[in-house]
Parts: C-alpha cells; sequence; structure tokens
C-alpha cells in the first residue's frame, strides 16, 4: 500500500462524520474573505462556545465578543432589517447629506457596520408610508443624553421588552402612540 493510500484510509470517514465535514466545508466557503488563521481562531472559539472550554480570562472575554456579535446580527435581522443611507435617503426623498445630519442630530437611528463604518438604519423606524415612526426623534434625543451610548445601545433600548413597561418594547408601545410612556422609560435608561 503507497503512502497516498495509507492516508486515505485514514481520512475514510463514516456518513455521520462526512456530514458533519460537508456541513464545516460549507461554512468555510461562505466565510472565505477571513484568513485562514482567522478562521481557525473562530472555529476555536465557536467549539468553546459550544463545549464550554476555556475559563481562563481572555477565553471568557471572547466568548463575550462572539456572543456580543451574535446578538448584534439579531437585532440587525429583527423587523425586516436595516436599510443604507442612500436607501434611506430615497424613502424620505432626501439627500444622503441630510440623512446624515438627521443621525447626526439624533432624529435617525443606526448603527455603524464594524468593517466598513457605514450607517445601517433599522427598517422599524419608520412606519408602512416611509415616514419616521412620530415621537421616535423625542425618544432618540433623551438617549442622546448618554454620550456613552451607541447606536446598539439604542437599538436594544427600542427591541428590548421592559418590566417598567408591562413587559413591552419601547417600540411597540410607541407605534401603540403612548410616546409619554417611552419617554420616561428613557429617561430611565439614561440614568
Amino acid at each position: 500500500m503507497t503512502t497516498v493510500e495509507k492516508q486515505r484510509k485514514k481520512l475514510e470517514l463514516g456518513a455521520d462524520e462526512q456530514l458533519v465535514v460537508n456541513e464545516f466545508s460549507s461554512l468555510i466557503r461562505r466565510h472565505q474573505d477571513q484568513s485562514p488563521m482567522a478562521l481557525a481562531r473562530l472555529v476555536g472559539l465557536a467549539f468553546s462556545n459550544t463545549m464550554g472550554v476555556g475559563g481562563g480570562r481572555d477565553e471568557k472575554l471572547e466568548r463575550a465578543r462572539a456572543r456580543g456579535v451574535v446578538v448584534r446580527q439579531q437585532l440587525a435581522e429583527v423587523e425586516g432589517g436595516s436599510w443604507s443611507s442612500e436607501e434611506v435617503a430615497d424613502v424620505l426623498q432626501i439627500s444622503k447629506t441630510a440623512v446624515l445630519k438627521r443621525l447626526a442630530a439624533n432624529q435617525l437611528l443606526a448603527w455603524r457596520e464594524e468593517r466598513l463604518r457605514a450607517a445601517r438604519f433599522p427598517r422599524w423606524q419608520f412606519d408602512s408610508h416611509g415616514n419616521v415612526l412620530r415621537g421616535l426623534k423625542d425618544v432618540l434625543i433623551i438617549l442622546g443624553q448618554d454620550r456613552r451610548l451607541d447606536g446598539w445601545g439604542k437599538v436594544l433600548f427600542f427591541l428590548q421588552e421592559k418590566p417598567s413597561l408591562n413587559g413591552k418594547r419601547p417600540l411597540d408601545l410607541i407605534r401603540a402612540g403612548k410616546l409619554e410612556e417611552v419617554c420616561f422609560a428613557a429617561q430611565a435608561y439614561v440614568e
């Protein structure tokens, strides 16, 4: 038996094992823009997160960062995902510059993408006619009082159920026209 044949024999997998390899291969192909070292680190992190391996400070910090990335992705996809500043400009029939000025003035909500730093605007802040939800600006101005609160922190405020709002999300109450309750909750959020 040649060396190549011996190596092939070692690599023979059962059906279940081959399925796992195929799933990993598919995932790696989808993220081939990452370096092999980065992918290996991420696979190790995913393994640690899943299996509970690694209890050192650095490992815990990496797991927390990974959870943060997952949560941000989930928040980004809630209620129809997000629009770029160009798409928001089209919806509001204003220039991209005007959109970014409204963002800076706490009249619109967006988060920054990690790599490109491009603003992404959650679609849920607009009604079915493409208008900014009534009262959203008032709440954003209150949230803007806390300089430590970034776009993600504001998104979390709107989408997280609050005991002070009888287990409802601020977004749902704004849609229902209950702005005063949401403003009180926003003030408590920034204090």
